[in-house]
């Protein structure tokens, strides 16, 4: 056997044959094994390097009544890599369900809690769906809602059921509407839509209390109501009707206390008038001017003068009544005081 010769092991067959290589041969195959590990290496460890961010695929918001919105992800994978990054919308998140093709879950970290970026375990999926809610992306002023967002992808937008749009800050690629709910279809970049809510959808109807409540709410109604009816009706009571003095005509006592007699024996009383003071007497110490124009068949400014004259000497008061002149005794209106 040549000395310069290399006895190597025989690849393929079992057989018993060897192959002879040359020193140079020999020192180039043994040359070449680590280069090959180290590309190998190389390429092992840039598999996982390149899992980076995976492409959307679908991406779908859904708002609704009470300014959430329902955010759907379709994301390709390649099943080869361990893990994907994925940027979730909204800073919010909530609800957060990532599934693979085969809807098994899949493990989700958050990577930093200054960013919304996620990483998803994602060795052996082609396809990563991620549903989530948020209300972050839907902001209110007034009646006015406004749904804001940065897309990289085109993307599909579901209006809440009975709104009306009333703004965009750029032209939707298409749209539908199914009657209650418009759906967009918009291009990549800063997207604002605002849009209100008709009557139907934005009043907030509170159910019905239940037979319990309802009977202590009526309860206390009607509590409220009798409190209030007994103070309408103290203040009414207690609201006195005036005092309306309704001269009494004089008594039978009152009578016996005028001294009649005194005035008739007063020499400075003429003759006719004590006739006149007599009669006032007997009808309950006071008569209107006309009665006693009619008893003493006087015309008026003959019985105005008798009056005024015994005014003068402070037999009697005259006073205005239903503009009439009513004369009274004035020694009984003391009495009576």
């Amino acid at each position: 056997m040549n000395q310069e010769s290399v006895l190597c092991s025989r690849i393929g067959h079992s057989t018993d044959d060897r192959m002879l290589l040359s020193p140079t041969e020999a020192l180039t195959t043994m040359a070449l094994v680590p280069i090959a590990v180290f590309v190998l290496v190389l390429l092992a460890i840039s598999v996982p390097l390149q899992h980076s961010f995976g492409s959307n695929r679908t991406l779908d918001f859904s708002l609704f009544p009470d300014g959430s919105t329902h955010v759907f992800y379709e994301i390709e994978s390649n099943p080869l890599y361990p893990d994907t990054q994925v940027m979730l919308f909204g800073d919010s998140i909530e609800n957060l369900v990532v599934e693979d093709e085969n809807g098994f879950l899949l493990t989700t970290e958050k990577l930093d809690d200054n960013s919304n970026i996620f990483e998803i375990e994602t060795l052996g999926a082609s396809s990563i769906l991620i549903n989530y809610d948020t209300y972050s992306l839907v902001s209110k002023n007034g009646k006015v809602w406004s749904f804001t967002i940065h897309a990289s992808t085109e993307f599909t937008l579901h209006m809440p059921e009975n709104s009306v749009i009333v703004g965009m800050s750029t032209f939707p690629i298409g749209m539908d509407d199914d009657g209650n709910r418009a759906t967009l279809f918009l291009p990549t970049g800063p997207v604002e839509i605002t849009y209100f809510l008709t009557v139907a959808e934005s009043a907030q109807i509170e159910p019905l209390p239940e037979a319990e409540d309802s009977s202590q709410y009526l309860l206390a109604v009607g509590i409220v109501a009798i409190i209030i009816v007994a103070i309408i009706g103290i203040v009414l009571k207690s609201r006195k009707k005036p005092n309306i003095t309704i001269p009494e005509r004089p008594t039978q006592e009152t009578e016996n206390q005028y001294d009649l007699q005194s005035v008739m024996s007063d020499v400075d009383v003429r003759e006719d008038d004590k006739e006149i003071i007599k009669f006032i007497h007997e009808n309950g110490g006071e008569v209107l001017e006309s009665e006693l124009r009619k008893k003493f068949l006087q015309p008026r400014t003959t019985m105005w003068r008798a009056v005024k004259r015994l005014e003068r000497q402070g037999k009697i008061v005259i006073v205005k009544k239903d503009q009439q002149n009513l004369v009274k005794l004035k020694n009984m209106e003391v009495q009576d005081e």
